[in-house]
């Protein structure tokens, strides 16, 4: 029946390809596994395609009374604004009373989420509100404020300060989405900045029955980072949760939470150059989120990776770790009093977790079922080997182990020591093709068992498909596109200490495989071979790390990409993968692809879901049922190998582990958590339904945004990341805001219309105001997604209504040298006037002048540059400067509006504006330089782009680039552009195909043009490098580097992706750049 209403309807199943065709086979059985579950289905209000393919938010024309107008300024000085507390008590009416005991539950209550109502609470202007006809429960959905999360906010104003507690709708709604498919809107978002706020807090929240939930970068695929409750969120301010120690060779490094573990890669990188050492040692988990997840998350999943596999994993590289548990109290396991303390005061948590060990130990068929689990990856419930690996008059060594995996539902891990891997710096790798994915499962197993090859990846012809999008890869492999419908590749990596030892590896490698008895699409050894050169190997790895990705880039918009996490012995591995492969067709999921780590049997199916209508959730659960019962019963797997049980198969981990160790699990919850504090309904759930509850709706917003997976790998790029929103936030806002405005107007709820007008209020200084818009988060965004141009297109929809703005910077753009000469005499008195008055008469003055105009005024600060000096003569030709290479030593040098407005600090005016500079290493390098015509009107357009003005954006880079063909007399002679966001602005919009390859950045001329021309000496010790971002993204960082390193002992780079300045949005907006 559902099946016949989907086809007449043209709902739902329309875009599912084959999909509805086999419902008739599955829906019983799916609706048999939600049972009443699917009335629990999120409402996302976009059941049909009703959203603006455009998407766009367009502010809300309404007379805005004087209480709206309050509001909408202090949303837009930030989430709390200026506001004062809420005076009074703020216990609820009948608070003392008894109230629902926290368990595990699930909700007695059948409940339809409704993500306008979602619980969400207020605070400062925001102020918290209890909800009296509403029962709290302990479940997903229930957690409403009948009084214990006012107390709760009031309770830890004397540990946080009240602008790092966030409850106003957009923050508690950008912080309920991580990189899963879940969404649980927090009652509360506390920003926490070191141990001791976590060891204050979990107390308070104990004594208040209102859970938490710890969030480090929210990149974890099984729902373990939402919640409904209190979200912790490791706040990415300064060097908050971010210590580090390096140990002797960098065999042994303690780390914080809050570093990225790529980030610690590059550090012990640094570490082994700095000291000379003979070794370069690595952290042993390489999931492929490496330049994003945190260490914090990569303890509380048990992260892997593509070659880790499980001898390097966290429970297997952990030396130590400082834990706070749910009372608060502290346990350094690298210091014996804390231990010898940690065994009197907590004897019973002790003893409890030495009960377990010893009856664990005493069961044979038990042991033996955790020993084989964990001999493959498996992430599936608690870190239960804890109890069997060591003795049971150890339970130290036992409670850290078991909080490896734990997923912050036993404690808090604060710090953590590694033990590190050796990073063999010789490298080979193979990109094999079989013809059917049994045959390279096979190969797989064979490798496993009679070499130690470094990683072996399976690629599925789903995989392959995909691969033939790759213009590099076919180019080295041309037939991956001659594989069969069951075909399958192999990427095959050896590494060694030396040279000799590589080479020893591949030989073991190759006539293993010979050997195996497996099916070449070609003959191996002509068409597949092993190669060494990084050019070709890192283009097969580029490729394994986008698979993802390019499954994400290709879905329909409006659905989601899931990623299921599953393992098995490697010898069973072909079987379950055909099996697999089947289901997929079975359900018509005709994206789907199986790849991953084929050396232990681990799969990632990849595939995309809409959860749009009832129908597509049933789908997805009956899906679920079967691949569960394929993986964990009729092959005995694991179904999270790597990332996280999460909320995603809670509801399976009995099926998995069987009742006896399920138990076992229960109880370790109920030693380390018993009100369940900590992360309640993750990895351990009562409620059978819970993997299909609050599922994420994606609706359509905007093409440039549309295909946002929502990972946030972008975060760690964005310099308003602990000020506004980060891009991953700003785009799950502005969905939601395309989602209410879509409504129409006359249909639209009272509820409705003052969540959409709250959402575009407090989103005009957070999603937009903010906003640097340099597009360092495409950088890191696995699809390619700039938000900073959604952004940019939503400053040019506003500006297409404001006709004064247009004018005036019509206006500007005409007569734009005119207006540029008032700055460097203007910037000249600033400076006298510093001199004058001082420093804190002028940044207070400017910042009352700011606050006034609506940050269209910048605020003051020291570092505020002097106007910018006369630009220097052009250089004429030189008689003394012969041809190079045939080249004529000749170039046009554009210098920016920047570089012709503003000169050196105050105090520095000695050294001569960046011009000056520039001159005086062409001028050593015996060049002519020649300006372009007209140039003090001359602009690339971004001080316009970045504002929203396309029009005159466009207008003068197009007068620009009319002057740069002539100067360059059609591209024959480079041209340095010395400002690199202003050269990436030209790049962007040019038009002339001759100017291509003559547009350099400074660094990139010298290095490609004058190293060989000019002397070079190292006249300092040490110096810090900090490239723009416009800089990373035309790939010249190393560039910088290099030229550094020629001029100094010692180069550093600062770290920071993103400095926040975005031209003069920085000083309008001074937090972007203080964070």
């Amino acid at each position: 029946g559902i099946a016949r209403r989907a086809r007449a309807s043209g709902d739902g199943f329309s875009a599912m390809g084959r999909r509805h065709d086999v419902v008739r086979d599955v829906i019983a059985r799916g609706a048999k596994a939600l049972g009443a579950s699917t009335s629990a289905t999120v409402k996302t209000g976009v059941d049909r395609a009703t959203t603006r393919s455009t998407g766009g938010v367009m502010p809300t024309s309404r007379r805005m009374k004087t209480s709206d107008a309050k509001r909408s300024v202090h949303a837009r000085r930030g989430v709390r604004g200026d506001a004062k507390p809420v005076n009074g008590a703020l216990r609820a009416p009948g608070r003392e009373t008894a109230r629902a005991k926290a368990s595990p539950a699930a909700a007695t209550t059948v409940k339809s989420i409704d993500y306008g109502l979602a619980g969400t609470v207020e605070t400062g202007v925001y102020p918290v509100k209890p909800l009296t006809n509403k029962v709290y429960e302990n479940a997903d959905g229930m957690r409403v404020n009948d009084g214990r999360y006012t107390k709760f906010q009031n309770d830890i104003k004397s540990i946080i300060p009240e602008e790092r507690i966030y409850t106003d709708p957009v923050k508690t709604f950008a912080y309920g989405t991580d990189a899963s498919f879940y969404r649980l809107l927090p009652q509360a978002v506390v920003k926490i900045h070191n141990e001791t706020e976590v060891k204050k807090i979990l107390p308070v929240a104990a004594e208040n029955e209102t859970p938490v939930t710890f969030r480090a970068a929210g990149t974890s695929l099984s729902g373990q980072a939402v919640s409904d409750s209190i979200l912790l969120k490791l706040s990415h301010t300064g060097q908050n949760f971010r210590k580090y120690e390096i140990k002797g060779d960098g065999s042994e490094i303690t780390v914080e939470p809050g570093l990225i573990l790529g980030e610690v890669n590059r550090l012990l990188q640094a570490h082994k150059i700095k000291g000379g050492h003979d070794v370069q040692y690595k952290m042993g988990p390489d999931p492929s989120s490496i330049d994003s997840c945190m260490i914090g998350g990569v303890v509380a999943n048990n992260s892997s990776g593509m070659c880790c596999g499980v001898s390097q994993n966290t429970y297997h590289t952990l030396k130590d770790m400082r834990i706070v548990f749910v009372d608060g109290t502290v346990l350094d396991t690298s210091d014996q009093a804390s231990r010898e303390s940690f065994m009197r005061t907590h004897k019973p948590l002790v003893e409890g977790v030495q009960a377990l060990a010893r009856r664990v130990q005493a069961d044979e068929e038990l042991t033996a079922l955790i020993k084989k689990k964990f001999a493959i990856k498996c992430t599936t419930g608690y870190s239960i080997n804890a109890l069997v690996d060591h003795p049971v008059d150890d339970p130290i060594e036992i409670i850290k182990r078991l909080m490896i995996g734990s997923e912050g539902t036993l404690g808090f891990v604060s710090q953590a020591t590694y033990k590190t891997v050796v990073d063999h710096p010789h490298k080979a790798s193979a990109f094999i093709v079989f013809q059917d994915v049994e045959d390279a499962c096979k190969a797989a197993a064979v490798l496993r068992r009679e070499t130690d090859v470094d990683a072996v990846e399976l690629f599925d012809r789903a995989s392959l498909t995909q691969c033939e999008g790759h213009e590099k890869i076919m180019n080295l492999v041309p037939t991956i596109k001659e594989a069969p419908k069951y075909g399958a590749a192999l990427l095959i990596e050896c590494r060694g200490a030396t040279d000799e030892e590589l080479n020893k590896g591949i030989s073991a490698v190759e006539k293993s495989i010979d050997n195996a008895g497996v099916r070449f699409l070609h003959p191996r050894s002509e068409k597949y071979p092993f190669s060494k050169e990084e050019d070709v190997y890192k283009v097969y790895w580029d490729v394994r790390k986008g698979l993802i990705p390019m499954v994400g880039s290709s879905r329909e918009a409006g659905t989601s990409v899931l990623i299921e996490d599953v393992a098995c012995e490697v010898d069973k591995l072909g079987n379950m993968t055909k099996d697999l492969i089947a289901m997929f067709e079975k359900f018509g999921y005709d994206d789907a692809s199986c790849m991953g780590h084929a050396l232990e049997g681990n799969l990632h199916l990849v595939f995309s879901q809409g959860f749009r209508t009832d129908e597509e959730v049933k789908m997805y659960s009956a899906m679920m049922q079967e691949m569960c019962e394929i993986v964990a019963v009729k092959y005995q797997g694991s179904l999270k190998a790597e990332h996280g049980t999460g909320r995603n198969v809670a509801p399976f981990v009995e099926m998995e582990w069987g009742t006896k160790a399920y138990d076992i699990m229960w109880e370790l919850k109920e030693l380390f958590d018993p009100n369940y504090v900590l992360n309640p309904g993750v990895i351990l759930n009562r409620d059978p339904h819970v993997h299909e509850k609050n599922l994420k709706p994606k609706p359509v917003a905007d093409p440039i945004v549309d295909m946002c997976m929502e990972c946030g790998f972008c975060e760690s790029n964005c310099p308003t990341r602990d000020v506004s929103l980060t891009p991953r936030q700003r785009i799950t806002v502005y969905r939601e805001i395309s989602r209410l405005q879509a409504i129409e107007p006359n249909t639209r709820t009272k509820e409705d219309q003052s969540r959409l007008d709250e959402f575009l209020d407090i989103f005009a200084y957070a999603g937009n105001s903010t906003c640097a818009a340099d597009g360092m988060c495409e950088v890191k965004c696995p699809v390619g997604i700039n938000t900073g141009e959604l952004v940019k297109s939503i400053r040019n929809r506003e500006m297409e209504t404001a006709r004064s703005a247009k004018s005036i910077a019509g206006m500007v753009a005409r007569n734009f040298g005119a207006a540029t000469s008032v700055v460097p005499p203007l910037l000249n008195t600033v400076s006298m006037a510093h001199g004058i008055l001082g420093e804190g008469v002028l940044k207070g003055v400017s910042k009352m002048l700011n606050k006034a105009s609506g940050a269209m005024i910048p605020v003051w600060n020291p570092y505020m540059p002097t106007g910018a000096p006369k630009l220097p003569a052009p250089l004429p030709a030189r008689a003394d400067a012969a041809p190079s290479k045939g080249i004529p030593r000749k170039v046009v040098y554009l210098p920016s509006c920047v570089t012709r407005m503003m000169g050196p600090v105050k105090g520095e005016e000695a050294n001569g504006g960046v011009a000056d500079a520039m001159m005086s290493i062409l001028d050593k390098a015996k060049y002519e330089v020649v300006y372009p015509e007209g140039l003090n009107s001359q602009c690339c357009g971004m001080i316009f782009n970045s504002r929203g003005l396309k029009d005159q954006s466009l207008a003068k880079g197009y007068d620009l680039e009319q002057a740069l063909l002539k100067a360059s007399e059609g591209g024959k002679y480079p041209i340095i552009v010395d400002t690199s966001p202003c050269l990436a602005q030209i790049k962007e919009q040019l038009e002339s195909p001759e100017l291509r390859f003559a547009l350099y950045e400074p660094s990139e001329f010298i290095a490609n043009h004058l190293v060989d021309k000019l002397e070079w000496k190292k006249v300092k010790k040490h110096i810090a490098v900090h490239v723009p971002c416009s800089s990373k993204k035309m790939g010249v960082e190393q560039t910088f580097m290099k030229l550094a390193s020629k001029c100094a002992d010692e180069v550093s780079g600062s770290g920071i992706p993103c400095c926040g300045m975005a031209g003069g949005r920085g000083m309008r907006y001074p937090e972007n750049t203080d964070s």
